[in-house]
């Protein structure tokens, strides 16, 4: 989204957010339970709304859950969708089907959350950020949404800049939803148990859900575990055994590990990626309008933080990282230490996807999280070859 009104995006969504006395949240899965973990003492909430038969009626989180054509929806309730990038275009075009308003009837969660108590209170509240130590992976897989079969080398970042970066991060965020570790794979990184402990044992109370993500291939010593089993993080195991069965041994003894050393942890069954296909793609040609409207469309949420800025889209970030983005330019970034407290609603914007350009570098070349790309492939399909080396 281009910036048209610095500071001012969303005064009339606010506006309809002051409006509504009750919320139900559309998506009982991940995310909805992190929100009413997080936000059910300050929103009152009438319910979830969700498609699957499996949970029509049952009580989730506290809360009952139900079809959208069950519910009634006047000037006075609202709904945030609670689901990930890969399903709410579904969820939006459904309202919008049924004569819901964006930013009207209907909020997004990302934008709900930081809209809300910037306005409310003048504080930063963000739903999701993605921090990444190094790019070290010992897969090798086509589809890499860090794009690393593209990179000559992998590249890795020093504990003092990590903990410069979350330290600025965390004089200006007041709370955050999920603070996302991730790679490359973590356990490849000598120092995750460092960073872990850091942002644990200084950042716990600003931290709704403290999340670490890896790929199940590899088992940490029994120190590096018993040292994150004293830190407040969990850990999310991408279940690739289809994929790769050769490490399916090892993805047993991780889940044995993590139960033994009583660390938090779930298995996340991955049969599929979007395909953002830059090799494929070409959207150079588009006018500027054009590019813009690819972004607004994109429904990709996340944000990285690296270098004391927040990159205004991570997949761009790793691309350039990759080295098949070109630089990004200054317009396509927020330098966290030019934040103060008159521009606070700005920062947010940025968060939520305002940028001068309205678009990066890489949207050229990315097919995005569109409601047009439908086009997934296989996860975790492994080129023969690696083509980076660790640096």
């Amino acid at each position: 989204m281009k910036w048209q009104n610095k500071g001012h995006e969303y005064d009339e969504m606010y506006t309809n957010i002051e409006k509504k006395k009750v919320f139900y949240l559309f998506g009982a899965g991940d995310r909805g339970k992190q929100f009413v973990e997080s936000f059910k003492n300050e929103l009152c909430i009438a319910g979830y709304i969700d498609n699957s038969q499996s949970k029509h009626k049952r009580v989730i989180n506290g809360y009952e859950c139900f079809y959208l054509d069950e519910i009634n929806l006047n000037e006075n309730t609202g709904v945030i969708i609670t689901m990930d990038q890969f399903s709410l275009s579904g969820a939006v075009k459904q309202l919008e089907n049924n004569g819901f308003i964006k930013r009207k009837d209907f909020f997004l969660l990302d934008e709900f959350i930081s809209v809300y108590f910037v306005y409310k209170y003048n504080k930063v509240y963000f739903s999701t950020i993605s921090f990444l130590p190094s790019t070290v992976c010992n897969l090798n897989c086509r589809h890499c949404l860090n794009f690393n079969p593209f990179a000559k080398k992998f590249y890795f970042r020093s504990l003092d800049d990590l903990i410069n970066d979350v330290d600025l991060f965390f004089s200006i965020v007041d709370y955050i939803m999920v603070f996302h570790l991730s790679g490359g794979e973590p356990f490849l990184y000598k120092q995750t148990p460092d960073i872990v402990e850091y942002i644990s044992s200084r950042y716990s109370d600003k931290i709704g859900t403290f999340r670490m993500v890896t790929n199940g291939t590899i088992v940490p010593s029994d120190e590096v575990l018993e040292r994150i089993a004293r830190c407040k993080i969990e850990i999310k195991i991408d279940d690739y055994r289809d994929q790769v069965p050769r490490f399916n041994d090892k993805f047993e003894l991780l889940n044995k590990k993590l139960s033994q050393f009583g660390i938090k942890h779930y298995a996340f069954k991955v049969d599929e990626w979007i395909d953002l296909a830059p090799e494929k793609t070409d959207y150079s040609s588009y006018t500027e309008d054009e590019l813009i409207f690819h972004r607004d469309s994109c429904n990709q949420s996340w944000e990285e933080l690296r270098g004391g800025r927040l990159y205004s889209c991570n997949y761009a970030a790793y691309a350039m990282v990759a080295g098949i983005a070109g630089e990004q330019d200054l317009e396509e970034t927020f330098d966290l230490k030019q934040v103060n407290e008159t521009n606070k609603k700005e920062l947010v914007e940025f968060r939520l996807g305002f940028t001068q350009k309205g678009y990066t570098e890489f949207c050229k070349k990315c097919r995005g999280f569109t409601p047009d790309n439908s086009e997934t492939v296989p996860a975790a399909v492994q080129n023969e070859k690696k083509s980076s080396e660790i640096k």
